[in-house]
């Protein structure tokens, strides 16, 4: 009987301290820089809140909250090889394009937040998302999936680049 109280004795001593929070190095995959395989990490959550926030503002029109979201530097690379220099021509296109658009809608399916941690250079943070975009007409809609690439810094987009495709019919029902 003493042993089993000391048993439970020492096992409430040791399930009352402290926990370890060191987190273990995790790499989710890596990036080539200089010929050498550079560890990528988990990311910060709070970068995909600024990619749901960027694409709520798309689904309500709200151009303005968008550029909020953007550095004035940002760029972006478009599927169709389009290069898009700045944020002010970001919004212009924009504006340009939802004009003729009576139906534009962008769901999230996921998100991941990510860190390059570069020996050479800053670590870089980057949010991969995934979308279904669907536009067209009340009537007549096409959606297609997108996967978004985009660096996050001082909570707002820097860099973009996207990668599309077809989805089926039985996907897109």
């Amino acid at each position: 009987m003493k042993k089993l109280l000391l048993l439970l004795v020492t096992s409430l001593i040791l399930s009352c301290q402290a926990p370890n929070n060191t987190p273990a190095a995790v790499s989710l995959g890596y990036e080539i820089e200089n010929d050498k395989k550079i560890d990528i990490a988990p990311g910060e959550t709070s970068s995909t809140a600024v990619i749901e926030e960027y694409f709520k503002a798309y689904n309500e029109r709200d151009l303005d909250k968008v550029a909020s979201l953007e550095h004035s530097d940002a760029t972006f690379y478009a599927p169709n090889g389009t290069f898009v220099d700045g944020s002010e021509e970001h919004i212009a296109m924009s504006k340009k394009v939802l004009g003729t658009l009576e139906y534009a809608q962008w769901d999230l399916i996921w998100s991941i937040s990510t860190d390059i941690r570069f020996e050479t250079k800053p670590t870089e943070n980057w949010v991969t998302t995934c979308l279904n975009v669907t536009t067209g007409t009340d009537n007549d809609k096409t959606t297609v999936q997108r996967i978004v690439d985009a660096q996050i810094v001082d909570q707002k987009i820097k860099k973009v680049f996207i990668y599309q495709r077809t989805m089926t019919e039985k996907e897109s029902q």
